[in-house]
C-alpha cells in the first residue's frame, strides 16, 4: 500500500489501524448474539440427526472466522456423485460482503445438488486449505477426480496442497473471456484467430498436434512475446482439451454450474437477512433443488425416453441410463449410423479402426480387444463424460456386440444410481432424513393395511374378526 501511495507518510495509517479496522470488521460481521444463534442452530440440526456435520474455525482472539457445513443428503450425494464438482466464491451473503462457497455437482440427472457450504472470513489459500481439509474431513477422506474453478491463484495452491490427486481444471469460458480482452486486437483484427485459439482449447486429441497448432497460431500473428499467453500456457494443462480428455468430468468444461447456482441465490437471499434468515432461505433452495429430482425420478419412473432408432442397444440402453442421460447416449449412437471406417488393421487380439464423419477428414483411432471386448477411442468420451462415443459405438457395430458392455455403464449415470447406503467413519449407515423413514414407514403399513381392508370386507365374518384383533392390539 505505501508503494502504491508513494510513501508510507501518503497512507495516512498504520500497520495498527488495519489491525484494529479487521478486527472491527469482523465483529461487525457477525455481530453480538449471532455466533451463538449459528452454534444454537447447528447443535439443533445435529440433534435432529447425528450425520449433521459443521466446523467452526477461530482466529487467534476466539473469534469466528470460517465456517463449513453439511447436511447428511449432502454427505450422501457427495459419496454418490462428488467424483466432480465446481468451487466459487463470487457469491458475497450480506453487505459486508462475506463470501459464500458452495461445493456443488450434478446427480445422475445431470441436476445441481449441494456437497457442503462454507461462509469465509477471506479468499486467502490458508482458509481454501482449511476448507478442503474440512470437506475431507466430512466425506471421510473421499476426493474428488476432477474439481472445476476460475483462474484465483489462492485456490490453485489449496487444491495442490491439499487435493493432489484430484485433477484441477480451469473454467474454458472464464479463459477464453479473458483471451477476448487481453488480445481483442487480434480478434477483430483476423478472422481466423477466434477459430485458431478455441481449437488449441478443445480440439486436439494429440499433444504434439496441440503444440503445433499453438506454434502455428504464435507464428502466424506474431504473438511469440505476448505475456499473457505465455503465462497461460504454463497452465495449459488446465485448460487445453488434450490434457484433460483423460479425467472423468461428468463431460464439464466450465464453471457454468457454479455460475447458475449463483444466480439462483440471488432469488432467495438477501444482503439484510441475518444469520437464522439467511439459513432458513437457503434450507429452502435445497428443499427446491431435491425436489427437482424427485420430480425427475418419478417422470422417469412413468414414461420412457422415445427411441430414434429400434435397436436392440438403445432398448437395453434405455432401461438402465436415467432419461438424460440417455438421451446423449443415443445422441451418439445416431452420429455412429453416419460414421465412416478409413481403415483397419488386424494385429490379433487388436484391431485398430480409423473412423470418421462422413464428409469429414478428421480421423478418430479407435482400438478394439477381442479378447476381452474392450474399446479405446482416441477422443476419450468415455473416459471424459462417462459414456461411450459415436466412434466406439461404431466399432462395437463392426464387432457385432449389440448390447452395451456393462463395464461402459457408469453407475452414476444410471437410474440405479441411488441403490445402496453410505457408510460415516463408524461404520454406521448415514440416514439422509430420519423423518423421511417414519414417513416411507407410514406410507408401506398405510398401504398394506388397505389391501388387506378390501379383501376383509368381502364378508363380514372377515370383517368382524380383524375388527376384533384390530381393537386389541390398540389396547395394548
Amino acid at each position: 500500500m505505501s508503494k502504491q501511495a508513494g510513501d508510507r507518510e501518503n497512507l495516512g495509517f498504520t500497520l495498527k489501524d488495519i489491525s484494529n479496522h479487521l478486527q472491527f470488521k469482523r465483529m461487525r460481521e457477525m455481530k453480538e448474539g449471532e455466533a451463538f444463534t449459528l452454534i444454537h442452530y447447528f447443535e439443533m440440526r445435529k440433534s435432529e440427526n447425528a450425520s449433521f456435520f459443521y466446523e467452526i474455525q477461530l482466529d487467534v482472539d476466539d473469534q469466528i472466522t470460517n465456517i463449513f457445513w453439511a447436511d447428511p443428503k449432502m454427505v450422501v450425494d457427495y459419496d454418490l456423485f462428488g467424483d466432480v464438482f465446481c468451487f466459487d466464491t463470487t457469491y458475497r451473503t450480506n453487505k459486508n460482503r462475506r463470501p459464500l462457497a458452495p461445493i456443488i455437482g450434478v446427480n445422475h440427472h445431470r441436476q445441481t445438488v449441494v456437497f457442503g457450504v462454507a461462509l469465509l472470513y477471506d479468499e486467502t489459500a490458508e482458509t481454501f486449505s482449511w476448507l478442503f481439509r474440512t470437506l475431507l474431513k466430512v466425506m471421510y477422506g473421499k476426493k474428488s477426480i476432477t474439481i472445476f474453478t476460475d483462474q484465483d491463484p489462492a485456490m490453485a495452491k489449496a487444491i495442490a496442497e491439499e487435493l493432489p490427486e484430484s485433477h484441477h481444471r480451469l473454467c474454458r469460458w472464464h479463459i477464453y473471456q479473458n483471451a477476448l480482452k487481453k488480445l481483442n486486437r487480434y480478434f477483430q483484427s483476423s478472422n481466423s484467430f477466434a477459430a485458431e485459439f478455441k481449437s488449441c482449447m478443445c480440439n486436439h486429441e494429440y499433444e504434439d498436434d496441440f503444440f503445433q497448432a499453438w506454434e502455428s497460431m504464435l507464428d502466424k500473428h506474431g504473438l511469440q512475446e505476448n505475456s499473457w499467453l505465455k503465462f497461460i500456457f504454463e497452465v495449459r494443462e488446465k485448460w487445453a482439451m488434450v490434457y484433460g480428455r483423460n479425467h472423468f468430468c461428468t463431460n464439464m468444461t466450465t464453471t457454468q454450474l457454479s455460475e447458475s447456482f449463483n444466480s439462483r441465490l440471488r432469488h432467495y437471499l438477501k444482503s439484510t437477512n441475518n444469520v437464522l434468515e439467511f439459513f432458513s432461505h437457503f434450507e429452502r433452495l435445497l428443499e427446491d433443488l431435491r425436489h427437482n429430482e424427485l420430480d425427475s425420478n418419478y417422470d422417469m419412473s412413468q414414461r420412457l425416453p422415445v427411441l430414434r432408432v429400434e435397436v436392440l442397444l438403445l432398448k437395453n440402453s434405455r432401461d438402465v441410463y436415467t432419461p438424460k442421460i440417455f438421451n446423449f447416449f443415443q445422441e451418439e449412437y445416431k452420429k455412429s449410423l453416419d460414421m465412416v471406417v478409413n481403415t483397419c488393421y488386424d494385429i490379433s487380439p487388436l484391431f485398430e479402426y480409423k473412423v470418421c464423419m462422413y464428409g469429414c477428414t478428421r480421423e478418430h483411432k479407435v482400438i478394439f480387444n477381442s479378447t476381452d471386448q474392450t474399446v479405446v477411442c482416441s477422443c476419450n468420451k468415455f473416459e471424459f463424460a462417462g459414456f461411450l462415443c459415436s466412434h466406439a459405438l461404431k466399432v462395437l457395430d463392426i464387432q457385432n456386440i449389440k448390447l452395451l458392455p456393462s463395464r461402459y455403464i457408469l453407475k452414476r449415470w444410471t437410474k440405479q444410481a441411488r441403490v445402496g447406503c453410505v457408510l460415516d467413519s463408524y461404520g454406521c449407515i448415514v440416514k439422509e432424513d430420519p423423518k423421511l423413514d417414519i414417513t416411507n414407514r407410514y406410507k408401506d403399513l398405510c398401504r398394506n393395511a388397505v389391501n388387506i381392508a378390501s379383501k376383509v370386507a368381502k364378508t363380514e365374518e372377515a370383517s368382524v374378526f380383524l375388527a376384533k384383533k384390530m381393537m386389541l392390539h390398540l389396547s395394548y
